[in-house]
């Protein structure tokens, strides 16, 4: 009789789903940082900047990309080339984008722990797994 070593075909592949799988969530999360944010007055809070909507359409025009996809560097030299008046946000603005950020990523944590838990749940990960995933997840 032989004996099966390892993890069968279907549990690696499921393995590599869900490591696939937090490897989005951060990438997410990341970009989520640089992401635009409707401040008051019609202002666009993007990196460290506030520019206003017609600014951030010059940008996306002036790249070809769309300007949560710009790299700081990138995002910078557009804003030189345009002439755009580079406006420092204030404390209070980093707190709005902030607060917003921690919002969308606890919605985003229980997304993914709900994900982990049906993976638990249908055999495909370890309890142990699980729990090191969800301890990853929630910065424990």
């Amino acid at each position: 009789m032989m004996r099966r070593r390892g993890p069968g075909p279907g549990r690696m592949a499921a393995r590599r789903m869900a490591t696939r799988m937090v490897h989005r969530m951060r990438r997410r999360r990341r970009r989520r940082r640089r992401r635009r944010i409707i401040l008051a007055g019609g202002l666009i809070a993007l990196g460290a900047y506030k520019l206003s909507k017609k600014d951030v359409e010059r940008v996306e025009e002036q790249t070809g990309k769309k300007a949560e996809d710009l790299s700081d560097e990138e995002l910078d030299q557009a804003m030189d080339q345009l002439g755009i008046d580079k406006q420092e946000m204030t404390d209070e603005e980093f707190d709005y984008v902030d607060a917003a950020d921690a919002e969308e990523d606890e919605d985003d944590y229980i997304e993914q722990l709900e994900r982990l838990a049906k993976l638990r749940d249908d055999g495909i990960i370890t309890d142990e797994e699980f729990a090191a995933k969800k301890k990853e997840l929630l910065d424990l």
